[in-house]
């Protein structure tokens, strides 16, 4: 079974929040280069739980990740992506666990004030959750976040990044980039490069500072000839011509994967402390509100199906975003999926050829970031 086809069955694996853009409805599934299927194709179906970990995905249904009971009291932690799903059980987690401040990021405030109201109803803590505007699909926006809890917040003990797109079809984003390569890669890693002053200055020897980022082991599943150009890779993987939707997301999480590693080597200090734990989180498939967007019956379906057979709850799922945010120095620069950590040793972060595409990703995105940010040149201008 080809990788596009793989990729085309994790258009209903895919676990972020989902924009889904017009489509024939005589299609069942879409796999580039082959025929459409206007039927139910089964031996695909087949194949894919032989092929595609379907097996694996039942199996840890019935074996949830441990449910985090270690405080926060005394805490500040960030949160985006806290509206909805994922986000919003780890912010109920939070609460529960006596976190001192909570600040969750929202494109839209009114919405984030009725989370808000409904956060502090269900844990019973009034006066902890802030609401602070942030749009990911808008540089100018997340450095407004950035600068907001750079000057305004006396601490800042971790940052859980969660916010995330996955689309159908192509769209750009105001800033002229595909906006799942925007929200995902290039958006989520200025924050993070942005939030970095913060969580040093609020960093000690016997506690460092935590930055995680919410990836997907999609990533683990890119081959190399998704990111194989001559030319710039950004540019290539901007081009309505070659966009795929499921394969756009693995690459944007792959790319997303190769700037927190890099990242993570260049936080130690010459002395050998590690100010800030860098690390991503792989919370694996949770039923969310996906399934919602499928409108046709087939895909509800089919969704309704998979979720049923193969999802955690959003509450399962989110006991990792909590725990990826205690792990210890060990977790630098890995990927935090259930209780442990996830091979890598058949992706393109760790075999040789995919130095060349990590070295290519960090040059080009990092020149790009800091056109943006002056300040992100304080980060990639170091070695490792």
């Amino acid at each position: 079974m080809t990788t596009e086809a793989l990729m085309a069955r994790d258009t209903i694996l895919a676990h972020h929040t989902t924009t889904i853009g017009k489509e024939s409805p005589r299609h069942w599934i879409h796999v580039p280069h082959k025929t459409f299927r206007p039927y139910f194709d089964r031996s695909l179906l087949i194949d894919d739980f032989k092929m595609a970990g379907l097996w694996r995905l039942l199996k840890m249904q019935y074996t949830p990740p441990a449910d985090p009971l270690t405080s926060f009291a005394g805490k500040t932690v960030l949160l985006t992506g806290a509206t909805s799903g994922l986000g919003f059980e780890a912010a109920i987690k939070f609460l529960n666990l006596g976190v001192d401040s909570l600040i969750i990021g929202t494109r839209n405030m009114e919405r984030g004030h009725q989370v808000k109201q409904e956060l502090e109803t269900r844990t019973n803590r009034p006066n902890v959750v802030q609401v602070w505007e942030l749009e990911m699909s808008s540089f100018q926006s997340v450095k407004h976040f950035a600068s907001r809890a750079n000057s305004e917040l006396k601490r800042l003990d971790m940052a859980l990044l969660n916010a995330g797109l996955w689309n159908r079809e192509y769209a750009q984003s105001p800033e002229h980039w595909e906006e799942t390569l925007q929200v995902n890669t290039l958006s989520t890693t200025l924050l993070a490069f942005l939030l970095l002053p913060k969580l040093r200055e609020s960093s000690t020897e016997t506690n460092p500072t935590h930055l995680a980022v919410v990836s997907s082991q999609q990533f683990a599943q890119v081959k190399a000839d998704s990111l194989q150009t001559d030319g710039p890779l950004l540019e290539y993987l901007n081009s309505p011509e070659r966009f795929h939707g499921p394969r756009q997301y693995g690459v944007s999480k792959l790319l997303l994967e190769y700037m927190m590693k890099t990242l993570a080597g260049l936080v130690r200090e010459e002395n050998g402390t590690l100010p800030v734990i860098v690390n991503t989180i792989s919370p694996g498939l949770c039923r969310s509100s996906l399934g919602r967007q499928y409108d046709r019956f087939y895909e509800r379906w089919l969704v309704w199906i998979m979720y049923r057979l193969f999802a955690r709850t959003t509450e399962q799922g989110s006991r990792l975003l909590v725990t990826g945010v205690l792990q210890g120095a060990e977790a630098q620069g890995k990927c935090w999926r259930n209780d442990g950590y996830l091979d890598e040793s058949q992706a393109l972060t760790t075999k040789e050829e995919g130095e060349a595409f990590r070295a290519k990703a960090w040059r080009e995105i990092s020149l790009l970031l800091e056109q943006e940010a002056v300040e992100v040149r304080e980060i990639t201008q170091r070695t490792i």
